[in-house]
């Protein structure tokens, strides 16, 4: 395979050319690097502290594939051995090359974690944010019914010209109070069916962390990722449609405006009228899915609160039956906001129907479990799973929930365990064949938000970890978190404030400085979409962008969309991770 000359020599100049992640390395886990270079034979590094006094010497191992076809370049893996605490630096003298400075600590991730979670605390919408939260980033409340917008506490139902033609019968004339949530990426529309993956992902981290030792700085982050999902929980709830109007039980699809919000701008600025779309069977089953997972993690904090989401939850699940195929048509992203589609609603029952028997233990749900044909599937690839492809959440949470809880044990719990180490195993091999630490390498490319599909992969390692208590799943994890701070083609920690070369300029309305100086940059913690080499049929593709290798299809500008956007669904797994690997166990 060969790439046009020029993009490799663009890659390599400006970046140093041995590629660690940039905040550094824990203790006790795997600690390597990856040289570029096309030396054909091993070559002499070391790794210096502070002082410039030497640590660790070796030899670097050429990687065999030249070049490696993720990344277009020739490189060397170098294994950094087992560093002691401190800050350090690589040298390979002989290439007169070098690294970024990193740390060896055992606390790298437990600021990450409460700056990825404070990101989604920064998407709330319906509420101002004190800049005591988040200093610089204070704003009054966006979307709560007062000019230049009529907000989200009142909102129609969309009746525009395209309406009857997707939503043909459709016709709702009521108003919905659809307020809080959060905004779903860098515009200001909140979706069902990417919202609740978000959530379960944070409620997932708050069992991460509950699992971990009892420190007062895990039960502070613990109490704070189980706010933000009470916030988000408290939406999903609002979009449910109530009893006497057009597809009851069911959740609507979407809620944003009948255009697309000027870009940059704040939601309390936004201009545009908000509308809700026809609810759809999909949005239904994530209802259900995310508001019996909350109703297991709040059953003994607030009893109240865990049976209203139960009651949502058997309402949407029963709605979903009873109306199987209301899908959400895709309309190209042509009325102010994703379409989020998804043809083929199988999984989406599958998850909704664990997540209620994990919270119940009722026969009707262990029997719909039991005949989904994704029961006796392997959900697990390395494309990574994500809102519409939702076996992999069923899978994982049968796995760590199955065996306790209000259900006897799941009957076939140790099949399902050993599916989930069997696809750990198999993303390991993935990662074990790249020398950028990455268990994601798509044949057919890297997609749009390819760092949260990686980060979803990542997951099911450490739930690996979790159901086995084998620590080299906990090893991959630490090796995949490398990939995003750092240790890839571009040498770019995709994490803003995290690294030295990391993402500054996402394409997001609300932290939009780079087009607006009175609005702030991206926050800290916030992770960029990362690279993607697949165009859409659909939707514009970045011609900067083609022929690269599938690594180095991304850029660090606002007008990057397709690669440098945020999301809710991308930040959510950031935390999981990092919530995971602020535990250390080794």
């Amino acid at each position: 395979m060969s790439w046009p000359s020029w993009s490799v020599r663009d890659v390599v100049t400006g970046r140093p050319r041995v590629r660690v992640n940039q905040v550094g390395y824990l203790p006790g886990r795997p600690m390597r690097a990856t040289l570029v270079s096309d030396e054909p034979e091993p070559v002499p590094f070391l790794v210096v502290d502070e002082g410039g006094r030497p640590v660790h010497e070796a030899r670097s191992h050429p990687w065999p594939t030249r070049p490696e076809p993720t990344s277009g370049l020739a490189v060397h893996v170098l294994d950094l051995g087992d560093l002691p605490p401190g800050r350090h630096r690589v040298l390979v003298p002989t290439l007169d090359a070098h690294s970024h400075a990193f740390r060896v600590d055992a606390g790298l991730y437990r600021p990450l974690a409460a700056d990825a979670l404070r990101f989604l605390t920064l998407q709330r919408s319906g509420v101002a944010i004190d800049d005591e939260v988040a200093p610089g980033y204070a704003r009054p409340a966006g979307h709560v019914g007062v000019p230049p917008n009529r907000g989200d506490t009142a909102v129609r139902p969309w009746s525009g010209p395209d309406a009857p033609r997707l939503y043909p019968g459709w016709r709702d004339d009521a108003t919905y109070d659809v307020s809080g949530g959060w905004y779903d990426a860098g515009d200001h529309g909140k979706y069902v069916t990417s919202g609740a993956i978000a959530v379960w992902q944070l409620l997932g981290a708050a069992d991460v962390l509950a699992r971990g030792p009892r420190t007062a700085a895990a039960d502070d982050l613990r109490d704070r990722v189980l706010d933000e999902c009470r916030w988000q929980l408290d939406w999903l709830l609002r979009m449910q449609v109530p009893p006497g109007r057009p597809h009851a039980g069911l959740a609507f699809h979407r809620v944003h405006g009948v255009v697309w919000s000027p870009i940059p701008g704040p939601p309390h600025l936004d201009p545009t009228e908000r509308v809700l779309h026809r609810p759809s069977t999909g949005a239904g089953l994530h209802l259900a899915a995310a508001a019996a997972a909350g109703a297991r993690t709040f059953r003994l904090a607030d009893p109240a609160y865990a049976a209203r989401l139960l009651a949502a939850s058997r309402c949407a699940y029963d709605a979903a039956l009873r109306t199987p195929d209301l899908l959400a048509p895709d309309d190209h992203a042509r009325h102010g906001g994703g379409p989020y589609g998804d043809d083929d609603l199988s999984d989406d029952r599958y998850w909704a129907a664990a997540e209620l028997w994990l919270a119940t233990g009722e026969e009707r749900y262990a029997e719909d479990v039991a005949r989904s044909p994704h029961h006796a599937r392997d959900p697990f690839d390395e494309r990574g799973f994500d809102f519409d492809a939702v076996a992999a959440p069923a899978r994982l949470d049968l796995a760590l929930h199955g065996r306790t809880g209000p259900a006897a044990p799941l009957p076939d719990h140790d099949r399902v365990v050993a599916s989930v180490v069997a696809g750990a195993d198999r993303l390991r091999a993935v990662q074990d064949a790249q020398p950028w630490g990455q268990p994601y390498a798509p044949a057919d490319g890297w997609a749009w938000g390819s760092n949260g599909r990686l980060l979803n992969n990542l997951v099911v390692l450490g739930t690996a970890a979790l159901v086995s208590g084998e620590t080299g799943y906990l090893d991959a994890v630490a090796a995949g978190a490398d990939h995003l701070l750092g240790r890839n083609a571009l040498g770019q920690s995709y994490v803003t404030g995290y690294g030295t070369d990391h993402s500054r300029h996402q394409r997001t309305r609300s932290f939009g400085q780079d087009r607006d100086a009175t609005l702030p940059p991206p926050p800290p913690g916030a992770l960029a979409g990362g690279a993607n080499s697949q165009p859409a049929p659909d939707f514009p593709y970045d011609d900067r962008l083609v022929g690269l290798p599938p690594q180095c299809c991304y850029l660090d500008e606002p007008t990057s969309e397709v690669t440098n956007d945020v999301c809710i669904r991308w930040n959510a797994p950031l935390v999981w991770v990092s919530a995971l690997l602020s535990l250390n166990r080794a």
